[in-house]
């Protein structure tokens, strides 16, 4: 089987290939700029879930050099349903114990997390749990790159501001962007935020 290496090779490495080494990776959904090239079938499509707005989860196997795509016909031959490949990828995450930290960055903050897992901990709702306290009002996020996750609360119009500032830079600089979309912490899920600086 081929396997879809981040960085654009290709490897066989069947040993980890287990369940216990599938994570989930953020994605951006490209806007429909006409027919493609090539057109994917539904087997060989990456199994995906939408965050909200252009952000997209995939999941993947984490090769120690690369991440290989999950595809939906992978999943049928783990014998799981998308909801159950979601649940297992998250708690594969939670239970890495990364060191997550938050750090003042001007106005607003931003989460550091070992540079592979950044964008992934808009998964991890003890995260937000535990930040709330460091913001004005509910939780607002945005991840510009997969290594990038900022926030700030939705009160602060000067930390939304200059996140927004910044994120319009990061996309500008990042080997691999992701979005621009702000999304505001309601309840235990994400929303996208339509308010200041959005």
């Amino acid at each position: 089987m081929i396997i879809y290496d981040e960085t654009m090779t290709f490897q066989k490495q069947p040993e980890r290939k287990k369940p216990e080494f599938i994570f989930p990776r953020m994605y951006v959904a490209l806007p429909d700029s006409g027919s493609a090239d090539i057109t994917l079938s539904h087997d060989d499509s990456p199994v995906e879930a939408s965050l909200g707005a252009d952000v997209l989860v995939w999941y993947a196997y984490d090769m120690d050099s690369h991440f290989e795509i999950i595809s939906n016909l992978d999943l049928k031959n783990l014998g799981m349903s998308s909801k159950e490949l979601h649940q297992l990828a998250v708690h594969n995450l939670d239970a890495l114990n990364l060191e997550i930290r938050a750090h003042q960055n001007g106005l607003f903050h931003m989460m550091t997390a070992g540079g592979n897992f950044e964008a992934t901990l808009l998964l991890l709702p003890h995260v937000w749990e535990f930040v709330a306290s460091m913001v004005y009002g509910r939780v607002v996020s945005v991840i510009p790159a997969r290594d990038l996750i900022f926030f700030t609360g939705e009160d602060d119009v000067e930390g939304l501001s200059e996140m927004r500032k910044q994120t319009s830079r990061m996309l500008e600089m990042a080997d691999k962007p992701l979005s621009r979309q702000f999304f505001v912490r309601v309840g235990d899920k994400w929303e996208l935020y339509t308010g200041h600086a959005a």
